[in-house]
């Protein structure tokens, strides 16, 4: 936990010099403000007053902007307050059911299967919040500055994760439209017309928020802004939940993704404390792999053998199901789908 205190530690010097810096500027701007009110009463009043609403607005956005956007433990704090801890529970016994593997916000312990079914849903939650950085033009390219992202999204109705149950008719359907890319979104777009696949692009979408993730056979597509950036995930193939046992057999074949390398959202530095199990985190993993393509071989057909049989991403989960979106793990040996 030391490197977490740090970091906190750190987060609240800067807090205490900012608001000791307002507070010197805020006794300037009086000074000078009671020197007008003794020439011109009126006037002094309202210029006190939208002083002081610019200052409480100038500094709240300041301690927003250290505290939400620059804290390495933004994506950890924000998974812990998915799990809290109750009021009337001690500090030791809830340590203790979470290294047990124990969810406090569902009251019960979750099999593997059950885990799969929320994971899902919360993988399907990270590539939502990814797109909403599209849509509000916050993607960096390498030289940090934001790209007109929100254009394409619109130009070709991307930033969207489609959801698409499989059947034999929709199947046929896919493979029959998979090779002319055009036909093939407009193709999805009647079976979304019709209610037989979903398309979610916001976390507020009731559609989202609705569905359990139950269904088992479907895949999901996360279409960016230029269509050729997909990324496409067989639900009968594509993610794993691992428990530790499992997750130590494969632990070396893998590196710790904690600070971005290249262009897009997930840039900063992203921390976790030393003991996580403590906090309901790290009992269950979540593996996951994916294409870059819409394979007719891979996704239709059911022809897994050219699928790789590692997993390239390892998301760490806590007890409820909900992945911490960074720090992750990716499989060194083909690195190249990161």
């Amino acid at each position: 936990m030391h490197g977490e205190y740090k970091g906190m530690f750190l987060i609240l010097v800067g807090i205490i010099v900012i608001i000791f810096f307002l507070s010197l500027f805020s006794a300037w701007i009086l000074a000078k403000v009671m020197d007008l009110a003794k020439a011109h009463p009126k006037p002094a009043k309202y210029t006190l007053i939208t002083m002081f609403i610019i200052l409480m607005v100038v500094g709240g956005l300041k301690i927003r902007e250290i505290y939400y956007e620059k804290s390495p433990y933004y994506f950890w704090n924000e998974l812990i307050k998915k799990n809290p801890k109750p009021k009337n529970i001690t500090q030791e016994e809830f340590e203790a059911k979470n290294r047990a593997g124990y969810c406090w916000r569902d009251r019960k312990y979750y099999s593997k299967e059950e885990l799969w079914q929320k994971a899902m849903k919360s993988l399907t939650g990270r590539m939502i919040y990814e797109n909403k950085f599209y849509w509000d033009n916050k993607v960096v390219n390498i030289n940090g500055n934001y790209l007109p992202t929100e254009e394409e999204c619109a130009r070709w109705d991307g930033c969207r994760v489609f959801k698409i149950p499989m059947n034999p008719d929709k199947e046929k359907f896919l493979k029959d439209n998979i090779v002319n890319e055009n036909d093939f979104w407009k193709g999805i777009d009647i079976l979304i017309k019709h209610n037989e696949a979903e398309s979610f692009i916001f976390a507020s979408d009731k559609n989202y928020i609705n569905d359990d993730f139950k269904l088992k056979n479907y895949i999901l597509i996360h279409k960016k802004g230029n269509p050729a950036y997909l990324s496409v995930y067989d639900s009968n193939s594509c993610c794993t939940v691992l428990n530790k046992s499992e997750w130590s057999l494969i632990r070396e074949n893998y590196i710790l993704e904690y600070a971005g390398r290249s262009v897009g959202i997930f840039m900063e530095e992203s921390k976790t404390p030393i003991d996580v199990n403590s906090w309901g985190v790290g009992n269950f993993y979540f593996g996951v792999t994916h294409s870059r393509l819409i394979s007719v071989s891979e996704f239709i057909a059911g022809d897994k053998s050219k699928r790789s049989k590692n997993l390239r991403k390892i998301f760490l989960l806590n007890n409820c199901g909900d992945i911490l979106y960074k720090p992750y793990y990716y499989y060194y040996v083909s690195d190249l789908i990161r």
